[in-house]
């Protein structure tokens, strides 16, 4: 079986013509609501959070980015909306200077 089988082309991402791509993407108004279980809800996360990372230093400039910076927020949300959010994050460890060795 392959991924094709498992999943058609067809009920794939709609195509998006020309033209209408950053209008697309810059939409904001909340149209789709998908359960995810929690494993694959955190796949997802995962992904979307690398792909805005790799991606940021043009999310001014692309309208997609700045797509995937709001799928991002969304995720966060509605993680935090249910685990409370977290506190502070705690200071980092104090480095440790290293010591050269002494000339004789």
């Amino acid at each position: 079986m392959s991924y094709e089988d498992e999943f058609p082309k067809d009920f794939g991402p709609p195509p998006v013509p020309n033209g209408t791509g950053t209008k697309l993407h810059e939409a904001t108004k909340p149209i789709y609501t998908v359960e995810l279980d929690s494993g694959a809800f955190m796949a997802v996360w995962e992904h979307m959070e690398a792909e805005c990372r790799h991606r940021f230093p043009t999310h001014s400039t692309f309208a997609h980015v700045r797509a995937y910076m709001r799928a991002v927020q969304s995720l966060r949300d509605a993680y935090w909306a249910q685990h409370g959010k977290p506190t502070a994050s705690p200071p980092p460890p104090p480095q440790r200077r290293l010591r050269r060795p002494q000339r004789a």
